[in-house]
């Protein structure tokens, strides 16, 4: 009697089984639905044999659905989808082929350069008064390719723009479609493909007044001697080092609560009887105020690396001269 309720209940548990398994053969051979099919934008994908959309970045497949058939879909903004840390996100298209960029948090001008596929030069070149650490939020222009813009003049033709910058005026054409009404407007801008700028610096100095006699170095320090951006030259020395006064004059500007002051970082700004004015950047501390009266050589700061500075230390003096030449660009 034992035996034969024990086959009974093995035959019951094989029964059981088979049934089971007949339930779920028959669940997998159900088409495949996914939820919030609506949510969608991007392509056709195929997955599995069934016609669906790709979702963002996420691989969701969409499924064909009737039951959705007559429902609105919904849209979405693109940038809010992707999220604001996306690189897209905080990309402005403009009609001419550039871009603006706005800076976010960990971007560098390499990191950004790469991503845009130009140099780190281009970008620079493009936004004279980006510095070389980025402040978030800052809007940087993106030209389409390597090169610079170019600011049209009375008078310039696309070959003598061509030939002044040594390349060629077809491939000017080819990233300035409407090149033709823009050379009929003095200040409108052009990109030039793999161009560099024409030494400027050292062109608009030629037609500055001399007056080297006037002036004295204002720091004791290593003078490099190389004429950039400003009409400035660079004096290096230790942090602390006195700076003095390259001529007599009144102070106009001073700053030194360590701002930015667009890479300037610590700074005074003199102006002097001959209509003249000198700037003294990265200072550590400052020592006039505004509206004192100072004679040349009087201690007026000291050196810093406040600011945009480089090196392994960044102590040194960016001095401006402003309404005549640099006399200390001997470079």
């Amino acid at each position: 009697m034992g035996f034969s309720k024990t086959t009974n209940l093995w035959s019951l548990f094989f029964i059981f089984s088979i049934i089971l398994a007949g339930n779920l053969l028959d669940f997998d051979s159900q088409p495949e639905k996914n939820i919030d099919s609506r949510w969608a934008f991007g392509g056709p994908e195929e997955v599995a044999g069934e016609l669906g959309f790709f979702v963002g970045q996420s691989g969701l497949l969409i499924a064909e659905d009737e039951s959705l058939q007559n429902e609105a879909p919904v849209v979405f903004d693109g940038a809010a989808i992707l999220g604001s840390s996306h690189p897209l996100s905080n990309l402005i298209p403009t009609r001419d082929g550039r871009e603006v960029y706005k800076v976010v948090s960990g971007d560098t001008l390499s990191s950004i350069a790469a991503r845009f596929g130009v140099s780190v030069q281009t970008i620079k070149w493009a936004n004279l008064d980006t510095r070389s650490v980025l402040k978030v939020g800052e809007e940087l222009t993106i030209l389409p390719v390597s090169g610079i813009l170019y600011s049209v003049r009375d008078g310039d033709s696309l070959e003598s723009i061509a030939v002044r910058h040594q390349i060629d005026p077809q491939t000017i054409g080819d990233y300035n479609p409407g090149f033709q009404k823009l050379l009929d407007e003095p200040g409108a801008t052009l990109v030039l493909p793999y161009a560099k700028p024409l030494d400027n610096a050292k062109e608009l100095s030629k037609n500055l007044p001399s007056l080297a006699s006037y002036f004295m170095l204002p720091a004791r320090g290593w003078n490099w001697g190389t004429l950039h951006e400003y009409n400035a030259v660079d004096i290096a020395d230790q942090c602390s080092k006195p700076i003095y006064a390259s001529a007599e004059g009144l102070v106009a500007e001073e700053s030194s609560n360590g701002f930015w002051n667009q890479g300037y970082g610590n700074y005074i700004m003199i102006e002097h009887p001959n209509g003249t004015k000198t700037r003294y950047a990265h200072t550590d501390k400052n020592l006039v105020k505004v509206g004192d009266y100072v004679s040349q050589g009087d201690p007026i700061a000291t050196i810093g690396n406040t600011g945009n500075t480089h090196g392994p230390t960044g102590c040194h003096l960016h001095f401006e001269v402003y309404g005549a030449r640099n006399p200390f660009a001997v470079r």
